[in-house]
C-alpha cells in the first residue's frame, strides 16, 4: 500500500480504520482507564479493515480482514511501516518480538495475552464503526473497562440510533410472544417483553428467551451471534439511509464525464486518457453493483419484517435470521466503503476541484431515478 492509499485509508473514517496513537493521545496521563491495550506498540498503532470479494463457490460473498499497521513513524504514520493480518499465523509470534525484544517474563506474557483478547474482539467485528465497537464491547461485558474515547460516539449520538432500532426489534419481540403474553395486564405485558428485548439487545445468551429462539428456530448455541448481526444489520440500515443524500452527490460526480476527469487533461498523452476513462468506467460499475447490493439486503430485510409485523406471516424474517450473519457482513463491507468513498471525494474535491464541491454539484444537478439500481 503506497502513502495515498495509506492516507486514505486512515483519514477516511472510523467504519474501516482506528488510530489508536490518535486517540491514546487524547487521554491524559494517569487516567484511571488508560489506553485501549496493554502494550504501548499497540498503542501506537493503527487497525484497518479490508474488504475482499470471496470465490463465487464461498459460504460468505465477502472476505475482511483486520490489519494492524505499526507506522515507522509514530506521529507521521504515512511515511510508512510494518503491517500483518491478525488472521496470520506468524501475528503473536511478530508482536512478541516486538513487545518483548527477547525479554520474556510472565507478566509481559499475561500483557500479550489480554491485548490479543481485545484484539480478537475487533477482528470478529466486519468494520470498526464506533456504535458495533460498543454494542461488541457490551456484549463481552468489557464496555466499563474501555475508555469512551474509543468509542468516539456520545450518548446522544448513541440514543439516535439506539432507540429506534429497539423500537423496531421490540415490535417484532411483542408481534412473537402474542399469544405468549395474552390475559396479562399492560404492565406484564410490556415488562415480559422488555426482558426478551434486552436479551437479544445484549446478544450474550438465550437464558428466559428459550420460547423465541425456538419459535425463531434458532439453535441456541448461534443464537447470540445471530441477534449481534441483526441489531448490526439494523445498524447499517440506518446508516445507510442518512448518508444517502451525500452518495447520490457523489454519485452525480462520478456519473458526469466533464467533472469526473483530470483538470489538467490537455497535458496527459492520449495513453493515459483511455486508462483514466477505462478506470472511471470499472468505478462507476463498482458503485453501481455496491449499491445494488446494499439496497438487496436491507429491501429484504423490510420486506421480512412487515410481511411479519403487519401480515402475522413470519416465515421470510425466519429467513432472514437465518443468513442474518452473512448478511451483516455484507452490509457492513458496501456501507463501510460507501462511507469510505464519500469521506475521500469530499477531501479529494475540496483540495484540487472547487468545481466539484458537494454543494455546487447537488445544485447543478438533479439526483436521476435510481429505482434501476435498486
Amino acid at each position: 500500500m503506497d502513502r495515498s492509499q495509506l492516507r486514505n485509508m486512515i483519514e477516511s473514517g472510523r467504519s474501516v480504520a482506528l488510530d489508536c496513537y490518535s486517540v491514546g493521545k487524547t487521554i491524559p496521563a494517569g487516567d484511571p482507564m488508560g489506553r485501549l491495550f496493554q502494550n504501548d506498540v499497540l498503542n501506537k498503532s493503527i487497525l484497518i479493515k479490508r474488504y475482499e470479494k470471496a470465490l463465487p463457490t464461498a459460504r460468505q460473498s465477502m472476505i475482511v480482514n483486520t490489519l494492524v499497521y505499526f507506522p515507522y513513524d509514530f506521529d507521521n504514520p504515512f511515511d510508512g511501516g510494518e503491517s500483518i493480518s491478525f488472521s496470520d499465523g506468524r501475528f503473536y509470534r511478530t508482536l512478541g518480538e516486538k513487545v518483548l525484544s527477547g525479554r520474556h517474563t510472565d507478566e509481559s506474557r499475561n500483557r500479550i495475552d489480554r491485548d490479543m483478547n481485545v484484539l480478537g474482539l475487533l477482528d470478529s467485528m466486519h468494520s470498526l464503526d464506533p456504535f458495533l465497537f460498543k454494542s461488541k464491547a457490551e456484549q463481552a461485558e468489557i464496555e466499563s473497562g474501555i475508555h469512551p474515547s474509543y468509542f468516539a460516539i456520545s450518548s446522544q449520538e448513541w440514543d439516535k440510533i439506539r432507540i429506534p432500532i429497539r423500537e423496531k426489534i421490540s415490535r417484532l419481540v411483542t408481534m412473537a410472544l402474542g399469544t405468549v403474553v395474552e390475559g396479562t395486564d399492560t404492565k406484564a405485558r410490556d415488562q415480559y417483553v422488555e426482558r426478551f428485548l434486552t436479551k437479544i439487545w445484549q446478544a450474550r445468551d438465550v437464558e428466559g428467551i428459550e420460547p423465541f429462539i425456538k419459535a425463531m428456530q434458532i439453535s441456541p448455541e448461534k443464537a447470540p451471534e445471530v441477534f449481534f448481526a441483526w441489531k448490526a444489520v439494523c445498524y447499517y440500515q440506518v446508516q445507510f439511509s442518512e448518508m444517502l443524500d451525500r452518495l447520490k452527490t457523489m454519485y452525480q460526480w462520478v456519473g458526469h464525464n466533464q467533472l469526473c476527469y483530470p483538470v489538467d487533461f490537455v497535458r496527459l498523452p492520449k495513453e493515459q486518457l483511455e486508462s483514466i476513462k477505462l478506470r472511471r468506467e470499472l468505478l462507476r460499475q463498482k458503485m453501481k453493483e455496491g449499491y445494488i447490493a446494499a439496497n438487496k439486503v436491507i429491501n429484504a430485510y423490510e420486506l421480512s419484517y412487515k410481511k411479519f409485523v403487519d401480515e402475522d406471516k413470519p416465515q421470510l424474517f425466519i429467513k432472514f435470521l437465518g443468513d442474518a450473519e452473512n448478511s451483516y457482513l455484507g452490509l457492513a463491507a458496501h456501507v463501510s466503503v460507501a462511507t469510505h468513498s464519500v469521506n475521500l471525494w469530499k477531501w479529494y474535491v475540496a483540495q484540487y476541484d472547487p468545481r466539484a464541491a458537494p454543494d455546487a454539484v447537488h445544485r447543478a444537478f438533479r439526483w436521476p431515478d435510481h429505482a434501476a439500481w435498486r
